[in-house]
């Protein structure tokens, strides 16, 4: 059996908001796929999240180039978007601090590979299961994995939003997590910004991403979904699909 065909769709919307800072990119060319939810006053969180998906998959191509692997293509091409946020940010005043999440897929021969920083997700749909292949790099959540907070504690808790990892952080320490996996026939990857994914359960995420549409139509299925629900948030999401060869 040859490798399975990927193919992807993405779709965004402003929702409540006044503009929308998620950006999001699908470069079938080079194999990667970018979710972004941009943070800051004004414009400032559209500059962040359209610099990160402009910046990184161009950036892991070259990292590629010289050899390194995917994993570490990926690391570094968001520390070095990071990088380009913070020095935007530091150059147009203390006023206009902006920053950004990112949730990056990465398809290579035989694998898969995911990458992110912040709290934008990324979920394996495979049968009826929904594997969840992120973790939030929030507060709240930091510190639920430290068992100072319990699950529930942490839903309400005022810290649930505030991120201690995401790219233009002026003191970013830690280089982004990455998950890797064998793609198979019928696979289902699904990156969102959390205004997508923050008020959709699993049961929601599998009926969708079965649903025998084309993957543009899934991810908009997807958002108009969490808008149904009520987000307050930018929606956004990008479903690529893995169909046999």
């Amino acid at each position: 059996m040859g490798e399975p065909v990927v193919v992807a769709g993405g779709h965004s919307e402003r929702g409540r908001r006044d503009n929308n800072e998620d950006a999001h990119s699908i470069r079938n060319d080079l194999g990667v796929f970018i979710v972004a939810d941009g943070m800051g006053g004004l414009a400032a969180g559209e500059v962040a999240s359209q610099l990160a998906v402009d910046f990184i998959p161009p950036k892991v191509i070259e990292r590629l180039g010289q050899h390194d692997r995917p994993d570490e293509a990926l690391r570094t091409a968001i520390e070095s978007a990071s990088q380009a946020i913070l020095a935007k940010s530091n150059s147009t005043g203390e006023s206009t601090r902006m920053g950004t999440t990112a949730v990056v897929a990465l398809v290579r021969p035989g694998r898969v590979f995911v990458a992110n920083l912040g709290d934008s997700p990324a979920y394996l749909v495979r049968g009826e299961r929904v594997i969840r292949l992120t973790l939030d790099h929030t507060v709240a959540e930091e510190l639920v994995r430290k068992g100072a907070l319990s699950p529930d504690q942490a839903r309400r808790s005022p810290l649930r939003n505030r991120l201690y990892k995401y790219l233009g952080s002026p003191d970013l320490k830690e280089l982004a997590d990455v998950h890797d996996f064998p793609p198979r026939p019928g696979d289902r990857l699904i990156l969102m910004s959390d205004g997508a994914s923050g008020l959709l359960g699993e049961d929601e995420i599998i009926e969708i991403a079965t649903m025998p549409a084309d993957p543009d139509i899934l991810a908009k299925a997807f958002v108009d979904k969490a808008l149904e629900k009520g987000t307050h948030d930018n929606a956004t999401c990008i479903v690529l699909a893995f169909e046999a060869a």
